[in-house]
């Protein structure tokens, strides 16, 4: 049977109202009321740590962003300047977290701590190399549990042009689809 993003990639791929040289793609909006419920615990593991990158220079952050979004074709970020990209993440509200694997960076999340209702994670991927032994599980996890600390409601958004299993790793953590959106 199918998967929910299977069946939104063959819709896709189907549509007729994308201009020309441009990619179609849905996008899905999620939200958990609350996070501190999660049922799963957080799994200790020796060869895992995950940090934050406190005012990450920009050439490292470039690299998290570029090496990990890559292969799903992110760019608000990789137009912007370094200087208004420092301005994005070098504030006490953004929480760049590093997942490292025995010392080598494995993924990276960021949390939007900004609004007084909600936290956001505006990233979450993965590096090639990473992908397929459960880490996305661990590190949304963690993602999870940091924001729980504020008492706010989580929101993500994920796309078809995400990994294939973003949505339903989402979902089974505990996040509801609030609306849809064509792009």
């Amino acid at each position: 049977m199918p998967t929910e993003y299977e069946i939104e990639w063959q819709r896709q791929l189907a549509r007729t109202d994308v201009p020309e040289n441009h990619l179609p793609v849905h996008r899905w909006y999620l939200r958990h009321d609350d996070p501190a419920s999660i049922a799963e615990l957080q799994q200790h593991r020796d060869d895992l740590t995950i940090m934050r990158a406190g005012k990450p220079a920009v050439n490292f952050y470039r690299y998290l962003y570029h090496t990990a979004g890559g292969d799903f074709l992110w760019g608000d970020r990789r137009r912007m300047s370094d200087d208004d990209l420092l301005a994005k993440v070098n504030v006490d509200t953004t929480h760049v977290m590093v997942l490292y694997r025995t010392g080598t960076p494995a993924g990276f999340y960021e949390l939007d701590c900004s609004r007084d209702h909600e936290t956001e994670i505006k990233y979450f991927a993965l590096m090639p190399g990473f992908i397929g032994g459960g880490l996305g599980r661990f590190m949304l996890n963690a993602a999870i549990a940091q924001a729980s600390k504020r008492g706010l409601p989580l929101i993500v958004d994920t796309c078809s042009l995400d990994h294939p299993v973003a949505l339903e790793n989402y979902k089974a953590r505990g996040f509801i689809v609030y609306d849809r959106q064509d792009e």
